[in-house]
C-alpha cells in the first residue's frame, strides 16, 4: 500500500447536482448527493454526514446586542428522564445510552478533546427519544500527550475537576484529566441508571468542599467492579475496569467496547429510548461513610450563606452543591487561532438579523 502524503494529494472540488436533482437518498445522519467533480467531469456520489452524538449548530451571529447560536432543539436530559421515571432504568435503554455515548466520545477524542463532565444531565434525548447527544463543553480542553500533570486536592485545598458524583479516581487525586476518565464517568453512570443508586450520596450543602471530595473519593476507591456490577451483565463492571486500566496516553477501544454492548441490545426494540419506569431488583450496595480528617477545615468556609445560591449558576444536577467555581474559567488552550476561527467562519451559516416576535 502506498503512503499517503498529504502535500502531493490533489484537492478536489465538487459542484452539486441542480436543485431537485441532487438528492440521491438520505439516512437518520447523513445525505447523499449527486454531484460532478470539476476538472475531470467525473459525476460522485457525495455523502455529507455528521457525529450523531453531537448538537447540530445551524447558524452562528453576532449583533449589536447580543451574540446568537441556533442550534438543534433537544429534549429532556437522561438526568430528568431518570427523576421523572422512577429509581431503574430498562437494561435495553441503558445499553443504547452507552454504545450512543461510546461512539460521541470516539468522535471527540479524536479530535484530541476530553469532555471532563461526563454525567446524566449532559446527556440530552433528541425529540424523538432515538439518540442521546452530549452537551456542555464548557470545561473540556485539549488532552495531553505528555506526562500527565498532578496537584493535591486535600492538602493544596482545590476543588476537583467535573462533578463530584461522577468524577474518575484520576480526577479526585488531581491527576490531569484524558480520555480514560470520560469512559470512567460514563462507567458511572451505566452502572446508576441500572441500579438506581451507586454507594456514594450527594453531601450535605453544609458540608464543606473538601471534606465532601475527600469522603466521595475514599468511597469510589474501595468500591470494585464487582461490588457495582453485581446482579448486573458482566460488561458493565468490564467497563469500569477497562477504563481504569488505562494508560495516560492510551485511547480507549471504542469498536471493542461497542461490539461488547452490541450483544445485550435487544432486536425487537424500535430504537427508541424506553423510559418505562423499572424498579431495580438489585439491592442497595452500602458503604459505611469513612472518617476524615480535614486539616484546617474551618478555612475551607468563606462563611457565605449558601442556602440560596441554586440560582445562581446554570449548572442544576444533583450534585449543584458541589458545583467547582473553577469550572466557569474558560481554559486559554480553548481560545482559537486566527486561522481556525476564520475556518470555522467560514462553514457556519451566519445569523444576520434576529426579529421580534409578532
Amino acid at each position: 500500500m502506498l503512503a499517503r502524503d498529504s502535500t502531493s494529494l490533489a484537492r478536489l472540488t465538487y459542484q452539486l447536482a441542480p436543485y431537485g436533482e441532487a438528492m440521491l437518498g438520505h439516512g437518520t445522519y447523513s445525505n447523499v448527493f449527486k454531484a460532478i467533480e470539476l476538472g475531470s467531469e467525473k459525476t460522485a456520489a457525495l455523502k455529507t454526514s455528521r457525529q450523531a452524538a453531537i448538537p447540530s449548530v445551524y447558524g452562528y451571529g453576532q449583533l449589536e446586542h447580543f451574540e446568537y447560536m441556533a442550534m438543534e432543539i433537544l429534549g429532556p436530559s437522561v438526568a430528568e428522564q431518570h427523576q421523572k421515571n422512577g429509581p431503574g432504568v430498562m437494561l435495553n435503554t441503558v445499553t443504547q445510552i452507552v454504545g450512543q455515548a461510546l461512539a460521541g466520545l470516539e468522535h471527540i477524542h479524536s479530535l484530541g478533546i476530553v469532555h471532563r463532565d461526563i454525567k446524566p444531565e449532559n446527556f440530552l434525548c433528541t425529540l424523538d427519544d432515538s439518540t442521546i447527544k452530549i452537551i456542555d463543553f464548557g470545561i473540556s480542553k485539549p488532552f495531553s500527550h505528555d506526562q500527565p500533570s498532578k496537584y493535591e486536592p486535600l492538602t493544596e485545598r482545590r476543588a476537583i475537576v467535573g462533578s463530584l458524583y461522577w468524577a474518575s479516581l484520576n480526577s479526585h487525586n488531581g491527576i490531569d484529566l484524558a480520555p480514560r476518565d470520560d469512559l470512567e464517568s460514563l462507567a458511572y453512570i451505566a452502572l446508576f441508571l441500572l441500579r438506581g443508586n451507586l454507594p456514594w450520596k450527594p453531601r450535605p450543602r453544609e458540608e464543606s468542599q473538601l471534606r465532601s471530595q475527600e469522603i466521595i473519593r475514599q468511597m469510589k476507591s474501595s468500591c470494585s467492579s464487582k461490588d457495582l456490577s453485581e446482579g448486573l451483565p458482566v460488561e458493565f463492571g468490564d467497563l469500569l475496569d477497562y477504563s481504569r486500566s488505562l494508560d495516560f496516553n492510551q485511547l480507549p477501544d471504542y469498536g471493542m467496547l461497542r461490539r461488547s454492548f452490541a450483544t445485550l441490545v435487544d432486536e425487537s426494540s424500535d430504537g427508541r429510548l424506553d423510559w418505562t419506569p423499572c424498579h431495580s431488583q438489585i439491592g442497595k450496595f452500602l458503604l459505611d461513610e469513612p472518617k476524615v480528617e480535614i486539616p484546617h477545615e474551618d478555612e475551607d468556609d468563606d462563611g457565605d450563606d449558601r442556602s440560596d445560591d441554586r440560582g445562581e449558576d446554570s449548572y442544576f444536577g444533583m450534585d449543584i452543591d458541589m458545583w467547582d467555581s473553577r469550572q466557569g474559567e474558560r481554559d486559554k488552550d480553548l481560545t482559537l487561532l486566527a486561522e481556525q476561527e476564520a475556518d470555522l467562519d467560514s462553514c457556519t451559516p451566519v445569523i444576520a438579523e434576529v426579529l421580534d416576535s409578532l
